[in-house]
């Protein structure tokens, strides 16, 4: 659904308007750590006129609430009456996902931010809270000092491939990078990740600089090699059906059911990628 999720500072102009140029497929308008304390009320008023502006744009408009304790409760009501597509919760819990769940209606789609030990050994249930529940992050900034260790690889794939088998488990999508994203001018450490991610089932990740949403758009869309062994498979399996076989051979690969729809779910990735 998604590949590249850019947080855009909600009270950054500069920012804001170039922002529909990047090529994200979805902006996160952040209410959360791009906003000041004293500047939460301000934040929150900017939604409406903000939204209207970048909903003529092909990608849906995300916001980052704060927790509950911060306003978060106030925030949802405020992007939801903006016309906000998403909601990106922060430090997510199986009854904070519910109750913003609720809040929200169905209709607004919710990515839970899973941030903190007790997270990611209840994403399952964080994924399972609510049907409106579209997808599942993991913070690694957040979830790294909760650990009290640096956000290296070695600390997070681990829980980014927890965090992965939940949302695989539910059907939603999983947007994790197993590395840290702070450092957004080394770009091959970030393309590392993402491409860690994406052999460990992850379908996306955020940004938090423009110069990354090209690196995952790339890293996350099926190849031009990629689709056509795709296509080959799919065709293998289907030439054995007619002739009468459960199980094909392709150059000297057994074709089962498994690896023909991993092969179909490939090329319906990147039709919707066309589409897009």
């Amino acid at each position: 659904m998604w590949r590249s999720l850019l947080f855009v500072p909600i009270l950054e102009d500069r920012l804001l308007r170039g922002a529909t140029r990047r090529g994200a497929d979805a902006i996160v308008l952040d209410l959360e750590a791009a906003v000041p304390p004293d500047r939460k009320d301000e934040a929150r008023a900017r939604l409406a006129p903000v939204i209207s502006r970048l909903s003529g744009n092909d990608a849906p408009v995300a916001v980052r609430v704060n927790r509950r304790k911060d306003g978060g409760e106030r925030d949802v009501a405020a992007a939801v009456g903006a016309g906000a597509n998403i909601i990106v919760l922060p430090r997510a819990t199986p009854a904070a996902t519910a109750r913003a769940a609720a809040l929200a209606g169905q209709a607004v789609l919710l990515v839970p931010l899973i941030e903190d030990p007790r997270g990611v050994i209840e994403a399952l249930a964080i994924a399972e809270a609510a049907p409106s529940v579209a997808g599942l992050g993991l913070g690694v900034e957040d979830y790294a000092a909760s650990m009290g260790a640096p956000p290296t690889p070695d600390l997070l794939i681990p829980a980014a491939f927890q965090v992965i088998q939940a949302a695989r488990a539910v059907g939603c999508v999983p947007l994790v990078l197993p590395d840290t994203i702070a450092d957004y001018r080394d770009l091959q450490r970030f393309e590392a990740a993402a491409g860690k991610a994406r052999a460990l089932g992850a379908t996306g990740g955020f940004a938090i600089h423009p110069g990354q949403v090209a690196v995952l758009n790339r890293t996350f869309a099926p190849t031009p090699g990629e689709q056509e062994a795709a296509r080959r498979v799919v065709d293998a399996a289907e030439s054995a059906r007619r002739d009468g076989r459960a199980v094909a051979n392709l150059d000297g690969r057994m074709i089962d059911a498994p690896v023909e729809a991993r092969a179909k779910s490939m090329l319906a990735q990147a039709k919707l990628r066309d589409r897009q």
